[in-house]
């Protein structure tokens, strides 16, 4: 398994689109709506979505996570210069559950620990990826009903100083 990160050009619009569509699709039950509204609402889900993030994240870095030399999903990360921002990891679902998450956050950690900065990143009630994340060392730091607000402070992870 070849897994890295590559920064996201003009082409990798389609696949993008692609990537959201799939992942709104599942949040939002849209197999359950009437199909004469659904494309149209699920584009303005996207294009919020791309706004919004532009709007509070505009000098955020944006990757296309590469499996094998094929794109299975994205990272946007905002290196602040007080806290670093997992603004959003998107894998295809076929994709899921293989590790590609752990090892990418594991990375970001390892960052922070370097730098002494912690990550924050936001998350859905909802979703599992919950669990994950407290598992790396994630903490909540503020809750709503919707997202719960979690950082991991730096020194969490395994980084250790070197001594001579």
């Amino acid at each position: 398994m070849s897994l890295y990160l590559r920064p996201a050009m003009p082409q990798d619009e389609l696949f993008l689109y692609q990537l959201a569509y799939e992942t709104f699709y599942e949040q939002l039950h849209a197999e359950l709506w009437d199909p004469n509204i659904r494309e149209s609402v699920l584009k303005m889900q996207i294009d919020g979505q791309r706004g919004s993030y532009a709007a509070q994240f505009p000098n955020a870095d944006h990757g296309i996570i590469m499996l094998d030399d094929r794109p299975v999903g994205r990272l946007i990360v905002d290196r602040g210069p007080e806290v670093h921002h997992l603004v959003d990891i998107t894998i295809l679902k076929r994709h899921r559950s293989a590790g590609i998450g752990t090892v990418l956050i594991r990375a970001l950690g390892t960052e922070g620990d370097l730098m002494r900065k912690p990550i924050r990143l936001h998350v859905m009630v909802t979703n599992r990826a919950k669990a994950l994340y407290q598992r790396m060392g994630f903490r909540l730091i503020e809750e709503n009903p919707v997202t719960w607000l979690m950082e991991r402070p730096p020194g969490s992870g395994l980084v250790t100083a070197v001594s001579r």
